[in-house]
């Protein structure tokens, strides 16, 4: 009976054993899963203060093409790119390919989406046309962080540069007449100017400034980031080749007209 008993003892700490072998690689597999994405707060209607919008959308549907799941961490835009430089997440969003976010970071290669940006005037629009042509000392208003393409990296030393955390603040000093011209994306301000339920003829829109493609930027010094980054270009080629891409987009288009 003794001896039964032994047997039994063995037989149940072998079965616990190869029990427990069994649950760490697959907590781990489920771990290795998931894409941890730092979302602005602060881009809508592609990042809202809550990180949802069309960049959730996209890249949760081409994630989930690939197997991945998507986690969001909402802070504002220069510190997503932080937290993704720093190795705090795996990535962040909404990041204009130019030279200076290629050398810090490594981009996939498919673009999320497009979107312009434009020169902004009060009362009176200015001549300008590009960045090239806006005269030294110019007082430019941005918001802190943004990438506005190349040519502005270029010649933005030039500038009085006035840089600002949020929409809001960049549109009151436009209309205080504390800037000769903002930056602003057009469908984000167009979003803003909406939900503030702002109409004010004065703010002249001017020539278009850059269009960009924006792509998550992942961390350059994670081994397993362009793992993450052809798996995202994976999905989002199935969701193009599939019509779902087109189907997400003309309902973006489509919510963008109802607001």
């Amino acid at each position: 009976m003794q001896q039964y008993k032994v047997y039994l003892g063995v037989v149940w700490l072998v079965l616990w054993w190869m029990h427990a072998a069994n649950a760490v690689p697959a907590t781990s597999a489920a771990q290795e899963k998931i894409i941890t994405i730092a979302a602005e707060d602060n881009w809508p209607p592609f990042s809202d203060e809550k990180g949802r919008g069309l960049s959730y959308t996209l890249v949760q549907a081409a994630l989930r093409q690939s197997g991945y799941q998507l986690k969001t961490v909402v802070v504002p835009y220069a510190r997503a790119l932080y937290y993704t430089e720093h190795n705090m997440v795996d990535g962040c969003w909404n990041v204009t390919k130019q030279q200076s976010t290629s050398s810090r970071f490594l981009l996939h290669q498919v673009p999320l989406f497009r979107a312009s940006s434009s020169f902004y005037y009060y009362k009176k629009a200015k001549t300008f046309t590009s960045v090239a042509t806006i005269p030294d000392r110019t007082v430019v208003g941005v918001i802190l962080g943004y990438e506005y393409g190349d040519a502005f990296e270029k010649h933005k030393q030039r500038f009085n540069l006035v840089e600002v955390s949020t929409h809001e603040q960049l549109v009151k000093l436009l209309q205080a007449d504390k800037l000769d011209v903002a930056l602003f994306f057009d469908d984000v301000l167009s979003f803003y100017l909406k939900q503030w339920q702002l109409t004010d003829p004065l703010i002249i829109r001017g020539e278009e400034n850059f269009v960009s493609e924006l792509f998550i930027a992942f961390d350059k010094n994670n081994e397993q980031s362009q793992q993450k980054a052809d798996a995202l270009d994976q999905g989002l080629l199935q969701l193009q080749q599939s019509g779902i891409y087109q189907r997400l987009m003309d309902e973006f288009q489509a919510g963008m007209l109802a607001q």
